[in-house]
C-alpha cells in the first residue's frame, strides 16, 4: 500500500542530525563513564583487599599463640593474659587506618567459630570468649583449612556493626600447628564515600562533556544540514517552476557540491525547455505531480491568433540578424503581456502567436483575460513604432482574433513525443476572425461567443455576419476597442452611431442606414467598415437581398 511521504513520520534533517549526534556522544560517554567507574572500583576494592591482607597478615605475627591457647572460657577474660592480648589487638586496631574492629577466632570441637579476645571497648558491641560466630563466610571457614592462608572477603558484609570488608590470618603454635585466627573488619563507609566521590566526578565530567559534545553535534548538524536545507527550497521553487532564484550554498562535502551542480544544471535545463513550452504547463505537472501523457479534453476556451501585416515583405527589407532582434522584442512583450493575464502561448509559428485562455488551469472569465490581453499588446505595440520609428525600423502593424468555445486540449503527438495544444473549429475561427482584420481595416476582432461572455468589460462595436471559409454557419463578428468606459465622448458618439447604422442594416432599413454610414464616413473617411456597409446599403436599397436574409457574407478567402 503506498503511503503518502507527508503522512509517514518523517523528521526534520538538523533535527535528525542533531539527535543523531547528541545521542551517540551521550551513549559513548556513558559507556566511558560507566566503564572508567566499574574499573576504577574493582581497581580500589582489589587495593584495598591487598592493603588488608598485608595488615592483617603482618598483625597475626605479632600475637602470642601460646598465651592465647589458655583462653578457653569466659573466666580467663579476668586473666593477665586476656588483658594482655586485648592491649594489644587494640593497639593493631589504632594503627591501622579505617580498621573497625580486631579479634581472635577459633573452631571449636563442633566445629563452630567461635570468639576469643575482641579488642572492642564499648560493652554494647563487645564479643566475649567462646561467642558462636552466627553465620561464617566461606573465606572465614576457609583460614581453618589446609593450606592455612590469609583470606580476604570478597564483598561487604553489613551486620549490626554497619558494613565492613573482613579479612583473617592464621596464627600458629611455636610448633607450627593452627592455634586460632586473628580477624580484622575494615569499615567500608569510606570506601564506599571514596567511590561516590569518584562517581560524582565522573557524572560531572560527563555532564560537562555531554554539554559539549551537544553544542559540537547540534553545530556540525546544522553546517551539515544547511546547505541541504537551502538546496531542498530551491527545489521546491523548482516545484513551483520559479527557476530564477539563485542560492548561494557553501560546502565541503563532496556529495552536496555535486547536488547543488545538478540543481543549477536541471534550472538551467528547465529555463532552455521554459521557451520552448507553456511554462504554465510544466508548472501545472509539477505542481500536481503528474508526468505528461498523450491525451485530451474538451473545454471551453478563449483562442487567440495574431499576425504581422505584410510581414513578408518587412522581412525582404531587413538582414537576417535585424529581423531576428526585432522579432525578440516583439515578441517578448506580447508574451510577457499574455503571461500576465494568465494566458498559455501554445507556439509561434513564423510571425504569428497563438495562445488560449483557460488550460491547463480553469481560469474565470477567461474571455475577458483574454480581451485585456489582446488590448494591452496592441498598446505596447503602439509603444514599440514609437521607439522603432526613431530608429528606422519597419513597424509591426498586427492583426489578432479571438473566438470562445469548446475546443479539444491536451497533449498531441505519439508517445515519445507530443505537444500541449489546442485543436478544433473554434481555433479555426480564431485564426480566421484574425485574418478578416485585413479585409475590414480593424487591429482586433472577435466572435459573438468571446463578445457574450465579456460584453459587460469591453467596448465593440459590430462589424458583420460573415460564414468564414471552412464554417457552414454564420457567426456575427465585432472589433474589440477598449475595455468598458475606457474611451472619449467623441470615440463612444461615433461607436454608437455605427452601431445604430448596423441594427437599421440588418432591419433592411436601407435609406436610413445609408444616411447613418454616410455621417461616420464623414467622421472618419479611413473607416473601412463605414465604407463596406454604406456600399453594401446602396447595393440592397437598389437590388434588396431575398427575404431569408439574414445579414450573412460568405468570406471565401481565409
Amino acid at each position: 500500500m503506498f503511503i503518502h511521504p507527508l503522512k509517514r513520520h518523517c523528521y526534520n534533517l538538523r533535527f535528525t542530525l542533531g539527535t543523531a549526534f547528541v545521542g551517540i556522544v551521550i551513549l559513548l560517554l556513558i559507556f566511558f563513564g560507566l566503564t572508567t567507574y566499574l574499573s576504577v572500583r574493582s581497581f580500589i576494592r582489589q587495593e584495598i583487599q591487598q592493603r588488608l591482607m598485608d595488615t592483617v597478615g603482618v598483625a597475626a605475627l605479632q600475637i602470642d599463640a601460646e598465651t592465647h591457647k589458655n583462653l578457653a572460657q569466659s573466666k580467663d577474660e579476668e586473666t593477665d593474659a586476656y588483658m594482655k592480648i586485648k592491649k594489644r589487638l587494640q593497639q593493631i586496631r589504632d594503627n591501622c587506618k579505617d580498621v573497625r574492629f580486631v579479634y581472635t577466632i577459633r573452631k571449636n570441637k563442633k566445629g563452630e567459630i567461635i570468639f576469643i579476645v575482641d579488642a572492642e571497648e564499648n560493652p554494647q558491641d563487645i564479643s566475649h570468649i567462646g561467642d558462636v560466630y552466627a553465620a561464617p563466610t566461606p573465606q572465614m571457614l576457609a583460614v581453618f583449612t589446609k593450606p592455612y592462608k590469609v583470606e580476604v572477603e570478597d564483598q561487604f558484609y553489613t551486620d549490626q556493626w554497619g558494613t565492613t570488608l573482613s579479612s583473617y590470618a592464621p596464627v600458629f603454635l611455636k610448633n607450627g600447628e593452627l592455634e586460632s585466627a586473628l580477624a580484622m573488619d575494615m569499615s567500608a563507609n569510606k570506601i564506599i564515600d571514596y567511590e561516590r566521590r569518584y562517581l560524582l566526578t565522573i557524572l560531572v565530567f560527563c555532564i560537562i562533556a555531554s554539554s559539549l559534545g551537544a553544542a559540537l553535534s547540534i553545530f556540525f548538524a546544522r553546517r551539515i544540514s544547511k546547505p541541504l536545507m537551502l538546496l531542498e527550497a530551491d527545489m521546491s521553487r523548482i516545484q513551483k517552476f520559479d527557476l530564477d532564484s539563485k542560492t548561494k550554498i557553501s560546502s565541503h562535502i563532496t556529495e552536496v557540491i555535486k547536488m547543488k551542480n545538478a540543481v543549477d544544471n536541471m534550472k538551467t535545463g528547465l529555463r532552455s525547455f521554459k521557451k520552448y513550452v507553456s511554462a504554465d504547463l510544466v508548472s501545472e505537472l509539477i505542481k500536481l505531480k503528474k508526468e505528461a501523457v498523450l491525451g485530451t479534453e474538451r473545454k471551453e476556451l478563449t483562442i487567440f491568433l495574431s499576425d504581422i501585416d505584410n510581414f513578408t515583405t518587412i522581412s525582404e527589407n531587413l538582414s537576417p540578424e535585424q529581423l531576428s532582434e526585432n522579432l525578440g522584442e516583439y515578441f517578448k512583450g506580447m508574451t510577457k503581456i499574455i503571461l500576465q493575464n494568465n494566458g498559455t502561448v501554445d507556439n509561434y509559428t513564423g510571425d504569428s502567436i497563438m495562445a488560449f485562455w483557460g488550460a491547463p488551469y480553469y481560469i474565470k472569465n477567461h474571455a475577458v483575460s483574454g480581451c485585456y490581453a489582446a488590448l494591452q499588446c496592441q498598446r505596447y505595440l503602439d509603444t514599440l513604432d514609437k521607439s522603432w520609428i526613431e530608429k528606422g525600423i519597419p513597424l509591426f502593424a498586427t492583426r489578432m482574433g479571438l473566438n470562445t468555445g469548446d475546443t479539444i486540449v491536451g497533449n498531441i503527438g505519439y508517445k515519445e513525443r507530443f505537444a500541449y495544444t489546442v485543436i478544433g473549429d473554434n481555433v479555426n475561427l480564431a485564426s480566421r476572425l484574425e485574418g478578416l482584420n485585413k479585409f475590414y481595416g480593424t487591429r482586433i476582432l472577435i466572435s459573438e461567443f468571446t463578445y457574450t461572455q465579456a460584453r459587460e468589460h469591453i467596448e465593440t462595436r459590430f462589424i458583420d455576419i460573415v460564414s468564414v471559409k471552412g464554417k457552414s454557419k454564420s457567426v456575427m463578428v465585432y472589433e474589440l476597442i477598449s475595455e468598458k468606459n475606457n474611451i472619449g465622448k467623441e470615440l463612444k458618439q461615433f461607436i454608437d452611431l455605427f452601431n445604430y447604422g448596423a441594427d437599421l442594416y440588418l432591419d433592411r432599413k436601407w435609406s436610413e442606414a445609408i444616411k447613418v454610414f454616410k455621417e461616420t464616413c464623414k467622421k472618419n473617411p479611413h473607416d473601412t467598415p463605414s465604407q463596406i456597409l454604406l456600399k453594401r446599403c446602396s447595393k440592397y436599397a437598389k437590388n434588396p437581398p431575398p427575404l431569408d436574409w439574414s445579414g450573412a457574407i460568405v468570406m471565401q478567402k481565409k
